[in-house]
C-alpha cells in the first residue's frame, strides 16, 4: 500500500489545528502578557474574575461587547499603576467622561484596587504558574505535548487555523470565555510588526508600512513598494484561503507570521481598496482620453500613402482592442500597475462617498431623494440632516367635512362630544360607510386611523339591524393590534365609545385569556397577530373564526419587520377561508405612509380604484420637523460624550424657545443617568436657570406632593426641571410625572419607549438618543424598528397649542441613510416569509387547509411573499434567468414548498411523500402548531431530548 505525501500533509494539519486551537484557547488576555488560564493562579483567575464583575457594574447597563472591551481596557490602564489621591480624581474625571454617568466614590475605589491588585500580581515574574508569550510558544520546560516536535510544514496549511465560530483567532483576538464579558484585547508590547488592531483600518498606506519594515528586518531581493504590489497580487487571486496564506508567508518570511495574519483577516478590505483605487484610475484615465475633438479649422484634407494608411488602420484596431480590455475587467490586472499610483489612488474620495450614511446591507442603500428645503450639516464627529415640516394641505374646492348629524343615530352615539370628521375621515367616508369594499388606508400618525376604524365598525353594525333590533350574536369583529400595550388602549377607547349601543368589547391578548362562554359574549375581540394566529389555527376554534365578519389590522407596515411573517398567515388563511365558505369578511388595513402601497393593497385584495387611501405628510394635524444625526465618531468613550452634548444642546435649544422635550431612551438605568448628565451639562455651560421651574406659580404646592415620593431621583431632578419615566417606577410616581410635565412644571422628561405606547402624553420636541436596543429574546443587539420610530414621533407636536412639532433621532452614521429611508417612505415593504415558512406550512397542514405540495403552492401564492418575488426577484435570491424561464415562478414556489416539507419531515413534525406529493400531518406537528412551538426548538428537541436526563441537562437543553 503506498501512502501518498498529501496524506502527511493532511496528518499535519489536523494536528497543527489541534495543538493551535487547544494552546490559544486557554490563554488570557491582559495588557502586555498573555497567561494560560488553566495554568494560571487560582488568584490570578480570581482577581480577574473580580476585575471583569467590577467593570461589569461600573458601566451599570447594556453595552455591546466591543464597546465593554473598550472600556475594561481603558479601566485597567487608568488605575493599574499607583497613584495619589490628586492623580485618582482626574482619573475619575476621565472614566466618568467615558462612561457618560457619574461613578461614586465606591465603586472608584473598588475598581481602582481591583486593578492594581491584578497588576500586582501580573508583576510576578518568579510565580512558575505565569508563564510569558515566550513560555507559551514552547520554548519552556512546562509546555504542551507536540509543542517540542519539529515538522517541516507545507506552506500551504500552515495558516487559517479556525475556531467553532469561524472566526481566525490571531493574536488579537480574544479568547472564547464562559462569562459574557471575561473577554480581553492583546496589547502585546513585543509585536514587530504593526498589527491590525494598531488602528481603525488595515488599509494600502499600513500595508506599505508593514512592508517597509520587512524589507528593513531581512534581506529581501524587492523594494518596499515591489513587495506591496507582489502581495496586492497574492490577496487578490482566486486561490483558496490556505493557499494565499502559504504564498504570504514565503513571501514575508516566518518573522513576520503575525503580519501574514493580519493579512488574512483583513483581506477584504485591502480587496475593497485596490479595487477601489483602479476605479479611480480607470475613471481618470477615461477622463483624461475622453477630451472633445474639437473640429479644425483650416484645411482638413490630408495626403497619405498607402502603407501610412495600413499604419494608422492598425493603430486605431490596436486602441479599440486596448479599450475594450480596459473595460472588462483589465483593471483588475496588478502586473503592470505601479504601488505608488495605487495607493495614492485609494485614498481619493470615491463618488459614492457623497451618499448619506455608509453602512453595510439594507442601511448602506442611497436615499433617492429628500423633501423639498432639506440641508445637510457637517459637522466634527456627526452628520446632521434636517428636513423642514411639510406645509398642510389646503383644502380642494368642493371638498367638506362631514357633519356627526348627518350620521345613523345609531353611529352618531360612538362620536359623542365629535362635530365632524377630519379631513382624512371625511375623505373615506362613503367608502368605508357605505361599502363593502377592503380598504387600506396608508397615513401620517395622528392622523385619525382610529376613527376609521370605528368607521367600519358602525357599518358593519348597520348590516346587523333589523326592526330596530342589533343581533348581535350572527357577527364578530376582529382588531389586530401589533402590541398588547396598543391592545389595551384600542379595548378601553371601543368599549367606551360603543357602549351605548350595548356592545361587548374584550381584549383576547398572551395576558387576558377569555373563556368560550366569554368569547361568544364578545362581539368585538382585540387581539394581537400572534394570539389571533394560535386562535384560527386550531379546527376546534373554527365556529368563532366563521362568525368574523370584519377584520381590522392595524400598523399593516408591520409586514417589513420580523412578525410580519404572522400577518401574511393571517391574511392568506382568511382569504381562502372566504373563497372556500363563500362567506364575507372585510378586511381593513391601517398603516403609515408606504413607498409600495399598491402591492400591500393588492395583497389584501385592495381595489385600488376604490378602496386604496394614500394620504402623505402634508395631511398630519401638526407638521413634523425632522432631525436626523449620525455620529461617525469610532471612539467609545468620544461617541458617548458626543452623544449626550448633541442631546443636551437639542433639548436645551427646544426648552430656551419655550417648549417641552422628551428624551427617549432604551433601559430603564440610562433614564436617570441621561437625566443625571444633562444636569451635569447644565451645570458646565451655565443653563441650569433655563431648565428650573421655580418660577411657576404651583412649584411651592408640588414640591410639598413631590418630596414626599420614595423615589430619590424623582425628588433630586424635580429640583432641575428634569424627570424620569420607566415601567420599573411605582405607579403613583409615574403618574405624578406625567401630570407634572403635563402642567409644565417639567421642561425635560427623559423616558422609555412604553411612554410612547401608553399614556397620550404629546410634547413639542422629542429625542431618540440612540438607536441600539437589548433585545433578551434575541439574546443581542438590535436596531429601534420602524414602529417605535414613528409612535415616537407621533408624539410630537401638540395639537392644542402647537403649530409644527420636533422628531429629532440620534444614530450611528451607518444607519443614517437606512432611518431617512426609513421615515421618509423611502424604504419599501418587503416580505419576511421565507424565514417562518416551515412554521406556517406545518400550520396549514395541521388545520387541514394545506394536504399536498399544489395546493402548498396554491397557498404560497396568497401570501405577500408571492406579490414581492415578482416585482423584485433578487431580495429574495432569484437570479433574472430563473425570472426569464419562468416568469410565474411556479418552480420557485414548489422548490420553497418542498424544502420546507423535507426539513419538516426531518423533525418528525409531518410526513412528507415526495412520490405523490402528499403531506400527513404528526402529532408532533399538531403539538407544535397549536401550542405555537417553532422548527427550531422542535429540531433542537429531538436532538437533545433523552429518556433519562438529569436536571442540569433538561435544563440546558430548553434553554439552548
Amino acid at each position: 500500500m503506498e501512502i501518498v505525501p498529501e496524506f502527511f500533509e493532511l496528518c499535519y494539519f489536523v494536528l497543527l489545528a489541534h495543538l493551535t486551537s487547544q494552546s490559544l484557547r486557554r490563554r488570557l488576555y491582559i495588557p502586555g502578557k498573555k497567561v494560560v488560564y488553566c495554568a494560571a493562579s487560582f488568584e490570578v483567575r480570581q482577581a480577574y474574575k473580580q476585575f471583569i464583575a467590577a467593570v461589569v457594574d461600573l458601566i451599570d447597563g447594556e453595552v455591546p461587547s466591543e464597546e465593554f472591551r473598550e472600556v475594561a481596557l481603558t479601566v485597567y490602564r487608568l488605575f493599574c499603576g499607583p497613584g495619589d489621591e490628586d492623580g485618582k480624581i482626574a482619573e475619575k474625571l476621565e472614566l466618568q467622561k467615558l462612561l457618560g454617568h457619574v461613578v461614586s466614590d465606591t465603586d472608584l475605589w473598588r475598581v481602582a484596587s481591583l486593578a492594581q491588585n491584578l497588576s500586582g500580581l501580573m508583576s510576578c515574574d518568579h510565580d512558575p504558574l505565569l508563564v510569558s508569550e515566550r513560555n507559551v510558544n514552547g520554548n519552556a520546560d512546562d509546555v504542551e505535548f507536540g509543542a517540542d516536535l519539529v515538522f517541516q510544514a507545507p506552506t500551504r496549511f500552515l495558516m487559517d487555523v479556525s475556531l467553532e465560530d469561524g472566526e481566525f483567532l490571531g493574536e488579537d483576538s480574544p479568547p472564547p470565555s464562559s462569562s459574557r464579558h471575561e473577554v480581553w484585547y492583546e496589547h502585546s508590547d513585543s509585536l514587530h510588526y504593526p498589527s491590525a488592531t494598531d488602528g481603525a483600518n488595515f488599509n494600502l498606506s499600513r500595508l506599505r508600512d508593514a512592508c517597509d519594515q520587512i524589507v528593513r528586518g531581512s534581506a529581501s531581493q524587492l523594494s518596499r513598494d515591489e513587495l506591496a504590489m507582489t502581495i496586492c497580487r497574492v490577496l487578490d487571486s482566486d486561490k483558496p484561503g490556505e493557499e494565499i496564506a502559504g504564498d504570504l508567508l514565503d513571501l514575508v518570511g516566518d518573522n513576520a507570521f503575525e503580519t501574514v495574519q493580519d493579512l488574512m483577516s483583513h483581506r477584504k478590505e485591502l480587496v475593497d481598496a485596490i479595487h477601489h483605487g483602479f476605479l479611480v484610475l480607470k475613471s481618470e484615465k477615461t477622463s483624461s482620453n475622453a477630451q472633445t475633438r474639437m473640429p479644425s479649422y483650416g484645411t482638413q484634407v490630408t495626403v497619405q500613402t498607402e502603407s501610412e494608411r495600413q499604419i494608422d488602420k492598425l493603430r486605431r484596431k490596436e486602441e479599440k482592442r486596448h479599450r475594450r480590455a480596459t473595460e472588462y475587467g483589465a483593471e483588475s490586472d496588478l502586473s503592470a500597475a505601479d504601488f505608488s499610483s495605487l495607493l495614492h489612488a485609494s485614498e481619493k474620495k470615491s463618488p459614492f462617498d457623497d451618499l448619506i450614511g455608509s453602512g453595510p446591507g439594507p442601511q448602506s442603500l442611497a436615499v433617492t431623494a429628500l423633501p423639498q428645503g432639506t440641508f445637510r450639516k457637517h459637522c466634527k464627529g456627526y452628520e446632521e440632516v434636517i428636513i423642514p415640516p411639510t406645509p398642510t394641505a389646503q383644502m380642494k374646492p368642493g371638498e367638506k367635512l362631514i357633519e356627526i348629524k348627518e350620521l345613523d343615530d345609531f353611529a352618531q352615539a360612538a362620536f359623542r362630544g365629535y362635530k365632524s370628521l377630519n379631513r382624512i375621515q371625511s375623505r373615506i367616508f362613503q367608502t368605508v360607510y357605505h361599502t363593502n369594499e377592503n380598504i387600506l388606508v396608508c397615513a401620517p400618525t395622528g392622523a385619525g386611523k382610529t376613527n376609521i376604524a370605528m368607521i367600519s365598525i358602525l357599518h358593519e353594525i348597520a348590516q346587523h339591524f333589523k326592526d330596530g333590533y342589533l343581533h348581535k350574536d350572527e357577527f364578530k369583529i376582529v382588531y389586530v393590534a401589533p402590541m398588547k400595550a396598543l391592545a389595551a388602549e384600542v379595548t378601553s377607547t371601543f368599549s367606551h365609545r360603543l357602549s351605548p349601543l350595548n356592545m361587548t368589547v374584550r381584549e383576547l391578548t398572551g395576558d387576558m385569556q377569555l373563556s368560550r362562554s366569554e368569547l361568544e359574549e364578545t362581539q368585538m375581540i382585540v387581539t394581537t397577530p400572534e394570539k389571533w394566529d394560535v386562535i384560527t389555527r386550531k379546527s376546534s376554534d373554527m365556529s368563532l373564526s366563521m362568525l368574523v365578519k370584519l377584520l381590522i389590522i392595524d400598523e399593516v407596515h408591520l409586514l417589513n419587520d420580523d412578525r410580519g411573517p404572522v400577518i401574511e398567515a393571517l391574511v392568506a388563511r382568511t382569504l381562502r377561508q372566504v373563497e372556500s365558505t363563500q362567506t364575507m369578511i372585510r378586511i381593513v388595513g391601517l398603516s403609515a405612509t408606504l413607498p409600495n402601497y399598491l402591492e400591500v393593497a393588492q395583497f389584501l385584495r385592495v381595489n385600488p380604484e376604490a378602496g386604496l387611501f394614500f394620504f402623505d405628510s402634508s395631511y398630519r394635524p401638526v407638521p413634523l420637523a425632522q432631525q436626523y444625526i449620525g455620529i461617525s465618531e469610532q471612539n467609545f468613550a468620544a461617541r458617548n460624550e458626543l452623544l449626550n452634548e448633541i442631546c443636551y444642546k437639542k433639548v436645551v435649544d427646544s426648552v430656551r424657545q419655550g417648549h417641552q422635550a422628551m428624551v427617549f431612551v432604551h433601559s430603564r438605568k440610562d433614564t436617570v443617568k441621561t437625566a443625571q448628565k444633562l444636569v451635569e451639562l447644565g451645570r458646565k455651560y451655565d443653563d441650569l436657570e433655563l431648565l428650573k421651574n421655580d418660577t411657576h406659580p404651583q412649584f411651592n404646592l408640588i414640591k410639598r406632593e413631590v418630596v414626599k415620593s420614595r423615589n430619590k431621583d424623582l425628588v433630586e431632578l424635580f429640583e432641575y426641571g428634569i424627570g424620569v419615566h420607566h415601567a420599573g417606577m411605582l405607579r403613583a410616581d409615574r403618574g405624578l410625572t406625567e401630570r407634572l410635565f403635563s402642567d409644565g412644571l417639567l421642561k425635560v422628561l427623559v423616558c422609555t419607549a412604553t411612554l410612547a405606547w401608553g399614556v397620550n402624553l404629546p410634547a413639542h420636541t422629542v429625542v431618540i438618543k440612540g438607536t441600539q436596543l437589548y433585545d433578551p429574546k434575541a439574546g443581542g443587539w438590535r436596531d429601534l424598528g420602524m414602529l417605535d420610530v414613528m409612535q415616537i414621533f407621533g408624539r410630537a407636536g401638540r395639537p392644542q397649542f402647537d403649530k409644527s412639532g420636533e422628531g429629532i433621532i440620534i444614530t450611528s452614521h451607518e444607519k443614517l441613510a437606512y432611518y431617512l429611508r426609513l421615515l421618509t417612505s423611502q424604504l419599501p415593504i418587503e416580505s419576511q416569509f421565507i424565514s417562518s415558512l416551515k412554521d406556517n406550512l406545518n400550520a396549514e397542514v395541521a388545520l387541514g387547509t394545506v394536504t399536498n405540495v399544489k395546493e402548498a403552492c396554491a397557498w404560497l401564492g396568497y401570501t405577500y411573499l408571492f406579490i414581492r418575488m415578482r416585482l423584485n426577484p433578487l431580495a429574495y435570491g432569484i437570479g433574472w434567468d430563473e425570472v426569464v424561464a419562468d416568469p410565474s415562478l411556479s418552480l420557485k414556489q414548489r422548490a420553497l414548498v418542498t424544502d420546507a416539507a423535507r426539513a419538516l419531515d426531518k423533525a418528525k413534525m409531518m410526513r412528507f411523500d415526495e412520490k405523490s406529493g402528499n403531506f400527513y400531518c404528526t402529532e408532533l406537528g399538531r403539538i407544535a402548531s397549536h401550542f405555537y412551538i417553532h422548527y427550531s426548538s422542535v429540531e433542537t428537541y429531538n436532538e437533545m431530548l433523552r429518556r433519562h436526563m438529569n436536571d442540569t441537562e433538561f435544563v440546558a437543553t430548553v434553554g439552548n
